[in-house]
């Protein structure tokens, strides 16, 4: 416990008052002897007496000064057990360096960034741990995020529409990215902060990222909670990772304002982002999978910004109690800040989604970040903007194929704020769809429509819904495609 200067100050001066009231005072100077001054004080005190008096009360002054070093020094190693309890390999050595070889002080680093983000919170209980360790505590997180096989439903739809080569489980790849990224994970069952030790056997695949582990730890414990509540339901693909964005991105700005003050936080790569021997590159996950892992970590930290810079932190803690719906939001925090425009949301309804007397496996909304990804693919970036640039809604419905099919049945409707949007679209989307199934001449067909057989699938986009909608439909047989085209356009309202 630190004693407040005040009240230090006020007993130094007490102090001091003693000692002016034995020395201060008028002194009976007597005519003896030469007019010698006399050596007794009022009270009969001789100047030996109060030198003294004088030398104890500045003893004890001293020894106070000792005892608030004590204190200060207990409340220090206090803060360091709270923060290194539950230890596998023993307490940790307090620093925070970067290359020195001396182990971060998670605890003062937790302190430190919880204060500059303005939250009043009590430091991480943290744990070594390997690589597999972590990596297995982010998996368990995530598949509470998405429970049961809805990740590999997911995937197969995905994989339906071709947008990713294979049905896979995303998950363990996305917990490895994860676990490369950061280095650390916060585990709300056992309330720990799970770090990855560098001298850990085997080394780990990455150099941890401490400080913003640290601060996503923090901010998960916080907000986690609030962002992912079982009431809620399923989120969507777009709604999750519109959340998740609003945490990775206010970590990430939280970890940048703490280097801006201690540079030893500054993160230093040694190998580009973009080469192919990068930690991250080296996890074998699609490309559509691997830009939506990272979205919410880049374009969230943009996010994050634009809110700090409206309202300072204030606005970022509101946002979690109103946080982002979709990721258009995220890319353009201006409509999130509207709050009439966050008033009117557009959805794609049916008047029923089952096909064959069969319901759908999968349905989902994707977003707008979806739809920048996929035009990116085999666009350039310009016209894969222009591309998503009107979208309002998406809904992706994914179906069965039976047995023997490499691929399910997949539709996915799209709805622009206008008809130039949606023809902005289309013509984005038709040059996705010639590159991928190596189409050298489309068949001929009326404006707004392509329809094309490749690759043992068949496919068509038309732009439906009075010009503002398109339809594109990928299926492993016509009859499926003409029959789920029928209930995308005949049954729609």
């Amino acid at each position: 416990m630190k004693i407040p200067p005040a009240l230090l100050l006020l007993l130094l001066i007490l102090c001091g008052g003693l000692a002016a009231f034995f020395l201060s005072g008028e002194k009976t100077v007597p005519a003896v002897d030469g007019g010698l001054l006399s050596d007794r004080g009022k009270g009969g005190e001789t100047v030996e007496d109060l030198s003294k008096q004088i030398e104890l009360l500045l003893g004890q002054n001293e020894y106070l000064q000792g005892q608030v070093q004590v204190l200060q020094d207990e409340n220090a190693q206090l803060i360091q057990k709270l923060g290194t309890l539950g230890m596998k390999g023993g307490t940790q050595t307090a620093a925070m360096a970067a290359d020195d070889g001396i182990a971060p002080d998670f605890v003062g680093m937790g302190v430190d960034m919880m204060k500059l983000r303005q939250i009043k919170a009590l430091p991480l209980v943290t744990s070594p741990a390997t690589e597999a360790e972590v990596e297995k505590v982010v998996l368990t997180w995530l598949r509470r995020l998405q429970p049961g096989d809805e990740a590999q439903r997911q995937a197969r739809a995905l994989a339906a529409l071709g947008w990713i080569p294979q049905e896979i489980d995303p998950l363990p790849l996305r917990a490895k990215l994860l676990t490369r990224q950061l280095g650390g994970w916060y585990d709300s069952e056992s309330d720990t902060m799970w770090v990855i030790e560098p001298q850990s056997d085997p080394p780990p695949s990455a150099k941890p990222d401490e400080p913003l582990a640290v601060a996503f730890g923090q901010l998960l414990r916080e907000y986690e909670p609030i962002l992912f509540q079982p009431k809620h339901g399923r989120l969507s693909t777009d709604e999750r990772i519109a959340r998740e964005s609003l945490l990775a991105g206010d970590a990430g700005l939280t970890r940048f304002l703490f280097s801006i003050q201690n540079a030893k936080a500054e993160p230093k790569f040694d190998i580009p982002a973009e080469d192919p021997d990068h930690p991250l590159n080296q996890v074998p996950m699609p490309v559509f999978l691997r830009e939506m892992a990272m979205f919410p970590f880049m374009r969230g930290f943009e996010f994050a910004q634009a809110l700090h810079s409206a309202g300072e932190f204030p606005q970022l803690n509101a946002a979690y109690s109103r946080p982002p719906v979709s990721s258009a939001e995220v890319i353009e925090p201006e409509l999130y800040l509207d709050a009439a425009a966050r008033g009117s949301h557009v959805g794609v309804r049916f008047q029923s989604v089952s096909w064959n007397g069969v319901e759908p496996f999968w349905d989902d909304q994707l977003g707008k970040f979806a739809c920048v990804t996929v035009l990116r693919a085999h666009n350039e970036d310009g016209a894969a903007a222009e591309g998503a640039r009107g979208l309002l809604a998406d809904r992706l419905l994914a179906w069965p194929a039976g047995v023997g099919a490499k691929r399910h049945h997949a539709a996915w409707q799209t709805l622009f704020q206008d008809e130039d949007s949606a023809q902005a679209f289309f013509k984005a989307m038709s040059k996705v769809l010639v590159e991928r199934y190596e189409i050298e001449k489309m068949p001929d067909k009326k404006v707004g429509e392509i329809e094309f057989a490749a690759q043992g699938r068949w496919v068509s986009l038309k732009q439906n819904r009075a010009g503002q909608g398109v339809s594109l439909i990928d299926t492993a047989s016509e009859a499926a495609r003409m029959g789920i085209n029928q209930l995308i356009e005949g049954e729609t309202k």
